[in-house]
């Protein structure tokens, strides 16, 4: 029923997204937990300026990148970008699990700040742009209920999953899952390609 009312790039969009969202819902409630117990010298505030840095980093990028691509007709510069964004979104969880101070968090959280500003406006743009006329409203609530469920899954899982096997074993699993969400979104590389060659009306 899920590939039955919506087309191929809308469906892979969401379900990259689903993995990517699945993947860092597994820390979310307890990265907390992580900072204090495994970086040493980090404190609640160390954990609450990570998550500033990583914020204020994609909220800083976000719209000069996103601007760029706007200026840029064809839709393979809103691909790279979205896919390049992923990349150093994937790696993070990686990264983590060599932090030993909070400088090190801090810097992850910067890349992930640069992952999530590259990747967010080639999503949207992608997302925006193939999108079923009159399923406006199904297919964004689509993305949101999927990605919200994935979430609350995941949240559900993290703790117990940390508990069982190390933050070492969850990270590298979260790393792994993220991996899946850029293949998926990489699935889209030739269908991105021959729609620009094949001049789509829908483009930029």
């Amino acid at each position: 029923m899920f590939s039955i009312f919506i087309n191929k790039v809308i469906r892979v969009l969401v379900m990259g997204d689903i993995m990517f969202f699945s993947a860092f819902g597994l820390i979310g409630p307890i990265f907390a937990v992580f900072v204090t117990q495994q970086i040493t010298g980090a404190t609640i505030a160390t954990a609450g300026f990570a998550a500033t840095i990583n914020l204020l980093t994609r909220a800083l990028l976000q719209m000069p990148i996103a601007r760029y691509i706007d200026r840029h007709k064809g839709e393979k510069d809103d691909f790279l970008f979205m896919v390049a964004g992923s990349v150093l979104i994937s790696i993070v969880p990686f990264v983590y699990l060599f932090i030993t101070t909070p400088t090190h968090l801090y810097i992850a959280q910067v890349i992930l700040g640069i992952g999530g500003a590259l990747a967010n406006p080639g999503w949207y743009a992608i997302f925006t742009r193939h999108i079923d006329k009159e399923k406006e409203g199904t297919e964004w609530t689509l993305e949101n209920v999927g990605i919200g469920l994935a979430s609350a899954g995941a949240a559900a899982l993290g703790g117990i999953m940390a508990e069982r096997f190390g933050f070492q074993n969850l990270f590298l699993i979260v790393g792994v899952l993220s991996l899946v969400g850029l293949i998926i979104q990489i699935s889209l590389y030739s269908t991105v390609i021959e729609l620009d060659h094949g001049g789509n009306p829908e483009k930029k």
